[in-house]
């Protein structure tokens, strides 16, 4: 399932290069749309036991996987062509990304588009700021693509604080430029998404509790029968389609937001 992240203002850096030598005006834009080791905001707003951060460990994106994408930089996740700024595709293209030990770097000269002239004004008086990623990551994977922890903090509401560690990211699709980075918990934090990632730590509560032998047959789970394994099967794959509505949801929402800003093309 594909991911939407917001990059804080103060940590995504987006900014207009100054002009170079011989330059009476820059086109080229700069920022930083994805950071390691950082704590999300609260992924799990609708829960009333636990709140969850998101955290990108250092390695979850390499090279390689850079290399071989096909990255778009665009406004508020639209792929319409007058959304389009630029691309990077298998590490090469109108669109720069650099990887390094914290985070991953952007670069692109603006084409000169209506959309792109008019992102290019609104950034040099400081209208839009933010920057936003899409990605999918290797949640199937518990113990090397994405596991949970349960912190020993509490939130002032008194719910458990647990870590979302993501550790290897399988699809990155694009960067982009945000009007609303600051990841408001009404919109991006759908009901959909926040019961999701609660459903996924019962899981694991479920297998650490077996583990450790406090469950029922001396800690061993008995065999699923065919019955029960279509009937998890189809919660997932349930699971996933309302992940994906809300996703689609988001995108529209975004799309719309463009338009009342922008106007159509």
């Amino acid at each position: 399932m594909k991911h939407v992240r917001f990059i804080p203002n103060g940590s995504c850096g987006l900014h207009v290069r100054e002009p170079q030598e011989g330059q009476t005006e820059s086109r080229t834009i700069e920022g930083t749309p994805i950071v390691f080791g950082v704590r999300s905001v609260n992924l799990t707003p609708w829960s009333d036991s636990r709140a969850v951060y998101e955290v990108l460990e250092p390695g979850c994106i390499d090279q390689a996987l850079i290399d071989r994408s096909d990255v778009i930089l665009n406004l508020n996740h639209s792929n319409m062509v007058p959304d389009v700024l630029g691309r990077c595709r298998n590490g090469k293209g109108t669109l720069g990304l650099e990887l390094s030990e914290k985070n991953i770097g952007c670069r692109c000269d603006l084409p000169k588009t209506n959309n792109a002239n008019d992102v290019l004004e609104l950034m040099k008086r400081g209208d839009i700021t933010g920057m936003s990623f899409a990605f999918t990551d290797d949640w199937e994977d518990t113990e090397n693509g994405v596991s949970y922890e349960r912190t020993d903090e509490m939130t002032e509401d008194g719910k458990e604080v647990w870590l979302r560690h993501v550790k290897r990211i399988t699809g990155l699709y694009d960067v982009s430029i945000v009007t609303h980075p600051a990841y408001e918990q009404t919109s991006v934090g759908t009901r959909e998404i926040s019961d999701s990632i609660d459903a996924a730590i019962e899981e694991q509560l479920k297998r650490e509790k077996g583990s450790n032998g406090n469950g029922d047959n001396g800690g061993q789970s008995d065999p699923e029968t065919d019955e029960q394994k279509k009937a998890r099967e189809q919660k997932e794959a349930d699971e996933l389609n309302k992940q994906y509505q809300a996703q689609d949801a988001l995108l529209r929402q975004r799309r719309l937001q463009m338009e009342k800003s922008f106007g159509k093309y």
